[in-house]
């Protein structure tokens, strides 16, 4: 007679094990279904005439599928609960009272069209933390926003290279029209900014030469493109980025800044101070008249029509993109944005975000002896990315409505919070790698005997 184990075979529960892990798939299926959303809207929800018509109605619909999967996700599997006042978390706060704010807007449909996408990105953003191994998942999370901004910048250089690489004096203006109206002079410069700044902090993080090569050309080819682009904003908000982490980062201060002073010498050796000057100050005016150049391009007329429609509904707003269903034009600034999508009520927390993001930066910052080398690398390009969105978001949107800056600060702001839950439980001990783990059962189990 043939016994019968009762146990379960070795192939079995290694062939459970797979199944389990390709379930962390899920996450990044949804983030990506977010990012193939930018550059649709509730207006591609129509009846398609043609293929083009098609590719847009599908991926304006991911949102439908995003929120509910992502919301089942985290009741199914939560295990990680972030702080009350975790940034991501007053992102959340603010998105549902724009939410809320909808039902009076002018397009009630729209703008809950936008609430729905807003609020999913932070729930997609949310389900990379809901596993084992949360510091992991959240660096994974970041790592894939950096590609997928490396992806389209790249694509978007390959479009526009002859305004980029062309011989026009600037690319400012002339982009949109290669893009065919797809992406303005200050969106194809936030585009390259955000992978540029990332390869810079690898490549003075690096110890591999080839790595470090292509980091720096990466970073060359990215700030040229920022350069060409002649956006004040995007110049700004780079320029404070790289100026910070040259002060945050010891290893960046040891080699970048020699030679950034050195570069400095030699421009200013080679043209005279007041021609540097007047090169500097053509640059920054891009042609325009007085008047122009002092209302920032149009923009204090929208501020005051901003204000003008924030005054209108100032506790719980109009819900999300007013600006552009109210007052029919871009804002141009992710606070007042903040304030007429959710009014004073969500806009409290919306500054909450920001605040609260710069104080786990610093937090974990001073308890960088608590954390592997690999993480105070991420969290460097964590906090310098959000230093050029924190300068941009003066002059432009950021976080306020779902665009690229909202799925980037989300994925800066749930890696932050998940590194700093950890860490702070983390007893006061210099980073000490794990031992690494028994990957199958029978070298669990003799694990656990010799234990």
């Amino acid at each position: 007679m043939i016994p019968i184990s009762l146990h379960r075979p070795v192939g079995f529960q290694t062939r459970k094990r797979i199944w389990r892990d390709g379930v962390h798939l899920f996450p990044v299926v949804l983030w990506i279904f977010m990012w193939v959303n930018l550059d649709t809207g509730f207006y591609n929800i129509a009846r398609p005439g043609n293929p083009g018509e098609w590719q847009l109605l599908i991926r304006a619909i991911l949102p439908f599928f995003v929120l509910p999967a992502a919301a089942l996700f985290l009741l199914i599997r939560s295990e990680l609960h972030l702080p009350a006042t975790a940034p991501s978390r007053m992102l959340m706060v603010y998105g549902l009272f724009a939410s809320l704010a909808s039902v009076f807007s002018p397009e009630p449909l729209w703008a809950l069209y936008w609430s729905m996408a807003f609020v999913a990105t932070i729930l997609a953003a949310w389900t990379f933390i809901d596993r084992r191994d949360p510091v992991t998942s959240a660096r994974q999370l970041l790592q894939i926003t950096w590609v997928a901004t490396f992806i389209v910048a790249a694509i978007i250089a390959r479009q526009a290279s002859a305004v980029i690489f062309g011989h026009l004096q600037t690319g400012y203006g002339a982009v949109t029209a290669e893009l065919e109206n797809q992406s303005r002079s200050s969106g194809v410069a936030r585009w390259a900014a955000v992978p540029g700044l990332v390869s810079l902090v690898r490549a003075y993080h690096s110890r591999r030469p080839v790595l470090i090569a292509f980091y720096l050309g990466v970073a060359a080819v990215a700030f040229f493109i920022v350069y060409r682009m002649q956006s004040r904003g995007a110049v700004f908000g780079a320029a404070a980025a790289l100026l910070f982490a040259l002060l945050i980062s010891s290893r960046m201060r040891r080699y970048a800044l020699p030679f950034a002073l050195i570069a400095v010498v030699l421009i200013v050796l080679l043209d005279s101070p007041a021609t540097l000057s007047n090169q500097v100050t053509t640059y920054l005016e891009r042609g325009q008249t007085k008047e122009q150049f002092l209302s920032m391009t149009g923009r204090t007329r929208a501020y005051a029509h901003g204000v003008a429609a924030f005054k209108e509904a100032p506790l719980l707003g109009r819900g999300q993109w007013a600006d552009r269903l109210i007052i029919h034009e871009h804002v141009h600034n992710s606070y007042l944005q903040a304030l007429m999508n959710a009014g004073i009520i969500g806009g409290i927390p919306y500054l909450a975000s920001w605040a609260g993001g710069w104080v786990l930066f610093f937090r974990l910052l001073k308890r960088e002896a608590l954390i592997s080398p690999q993480d105070r690398t991420r969290v460097l390009e964590a906090g310098t990315v959000m230093m050029f969105f924190t300068v941009r978001s003066v002059p432009e949107t950021t976080t306020a409505s779902f665009a690229v800056d909202l799925l980037v600060m989300a994925a800066v702001y749930v890696y932050l919070e998940t590194l700093a839950s950890v860490t702070v439980s983390r007893p006061l001990a210099r980073f000490r790698p794990r031992p690494a783990r028994p990957c199958y059962p029978v070298q669990a189990a003799r694990a656990r005997r010799a234990g």
